[in-house]
């Protein structure tokens, strides 16, 4: 099962899965930190491919080549992650030759008929914080769109007595509350306006009930994770 996890993570990462398959996942993405960490795992692998080299416009004609020896779909799963180790592979000599994977072309023009815009996704941005890097703790998600943030506990200690606080650190900035975490299931945040341009961590403070007294964390920071931003289409 892990292998399969990994598999899906790497397609939708690389979006090579289809749109029903890429909402299939995300929701699996809500209650499932081994599918988060996978995720993670593959942006982290592929994300200093795409920062190596400088953006330059692909040689002439590549791209309708690529789309030219395309074939037909196949839902076997070995040659499904083929495809994935076959793409990853592709990234890795497209940026040792210097072509960038973002071109310059003009877009196509729109067909005839209306096509229907594509639903929205659940949200754009998760992180799975842990303790010390062990196994995730809880599951935080961000809808950009709606401003809202849901902070799921997956495994959660009690903290009898206290509070546990959420705070949000954008880059090298003070860490910022963010609210307190219900006892009793997922919390709930909204009007959340975050800079997703910036490295964001998550974190989760152990505090005197209701809060913290000083606007920053005063007990130990138990649960911490990056936000991860998610491919949308």
């Amino acid at each position: 099962m892990a292998d399969d996890i990994d598999m899906l993570a790497g397609e939708y990462v690389l979006g090579t899965l289809d749109d029903a398959e890429r909402r299939a996942f995300q929701r699996r993405l809500l209650t499932d930190p081994a599918a988060v960490a996978a995720v993670a795992t593959w942006q982290e692998r592929l994300s200093p491919l795409l920062l190596a080299v400088p953006e330059e416009a692909p040689p002439t004609g590549l791209w309708t080549r690529i789309g030219a020896d395309s074939g037909p779909a196949n839902d076997n799963g070995r040659l499904r992650r083929w495809q994935v180790a076959t793409v990853a592979a592709a990234l890795v000599a497209l940026v040792s030759t210097g072509v960038a994977l973002r071109p310059r072309i003009e877009p196509a023009a729109p067909a005839p008929q209306v096509a229907q815009q594509a639903p929205s996704p659940l949200f754009q941005s998760v992180a799975a914080l842990s303790e010390q890097g062990g196994a995730p703790a809880l599951l935080v998600t961000y809808d950009r769109d709606r401003k809202e943030m849901r902070v799921m506990p997956v495994n959660v200690a009690p903290r009898p007595g206290h509070s546990l606080e959420l705070w949000v650190i954008a880059g090298k900035a003070a860490p910022k509350s963010i609210g307190l975490m219900r006892e009793d299931g997922a919390t709930a945040l909204d009007r959340m306006a975050l800079d997703l341009q910036q490295e964001m961590t998550i974190a989760v403070s152990v505090e005197p009930k209701g809060g913290s007294p000083t606007g920053l964390p005063t007990g130990p920071v138990v649960y911490s994770g990056r936000m991860v931003s998610l491919p949308t289409s």
